[in-house]
């Protein structure tokens, strides 16, 4: 192979990218773990809108996490 820098650069990269993703992944299930937690099937309306503003996240992830859907990996 050739000296040229860029390979190494992106080999590096490369390998940065996939520890991230592992990263990410631990992070996602962590989210909705506490969803999951915060959240029973009887949670009021209230404690819902709290969980949305505290994430950040839609409606729309919130309930899909909290009916056990995992949309982060389709």
């Amino acid at each position: 192979m050739t000296e040229d820098w860029r390979y190494e650069e992106l080999r590096r990269l490369g390998e940065r990218e996939r520890e991230l993703t592992v990263e990410l992944v631990g992070v996602r299930g962590e989210v909705a773990r506490l969803v999951k937690e915060l959240l029973p099937h009887h949670a009021p309306k209230d404690r819902i809108n709290e969980v949305i503003q505290a994430s950040g996240y839609s409606r729309t992830l919130i309930e899909a996490l909290r009916g056990g859907k995992d949309i982060w990996t389709r």
